[in-house]
């Protein structure tokens, strides 16, 4: 094989590789992959959005994920998201699009419009008042009504 043909055959099989997040920087949006037996510099992440509207999260260290090398060019690189390992699918069916934040919390900056049904194993709280553990000033008894909760 010609080093040409060779240096060919190096760029088709980096198009597209699959390896192993080794540790991530939030704040450059980047992560180190270990890819067989070689590991990248600092790449970048891809995100679903990045215009006015965003949604970003990075992957975490051990999760696997896929990497895309345009031309084969891995200073290029950039990882495209994660698959599954070891049968570590969150959603219960197919029908059934379920978010697992691993004790973390999703932040939504915006307005929320939810059309259907709420659910909440927890409590609510809406500008400092739980909707668990409220009370309320002003109670009376008969048809009278209360003041706002505490």
């Amino acid at each position: 094989m010609t080093l040409s043909a060779a240096e060919a055959d190096r760029r088709i099989a980096n198009v597209l590789t699959v390896g192993t997040v080794v540790s991530i920087d939030n704040g450059s949006g980047r992560a180190r992959v270990r890819i067989g037996e070689l590991e990248t510099p600092p790449i970048p992440v891809m995100q679903l959005r990045s215009g006015t509207i965003r949604m970003h999260w990075m992957p975490s260290p051990g999760e696997q994920v896929t990497i895309a090398a345009p031309s084969g060019d891995m200073a290029r690189a950039f990882v495209m998201g994660a698959l599954p390992i070891d049968g570590n699918m969150v959603a219960p069916d197919a029908g059934s699009p379920t978010m697992d934040l691993g004790g973390g919390t999703l932040r939504i900056i915006g307005n929320l419009y939810i059309e259907g049904d709420v659910e909440v194993t927890g409590d609510v709280v809406a500008s400092g008042v739980s909707l668990v553990h409220h009370t309320h000033g002003g109670v009376q008894r008969g048809g009278a009504d209360t003041e706002e909760p505490n």
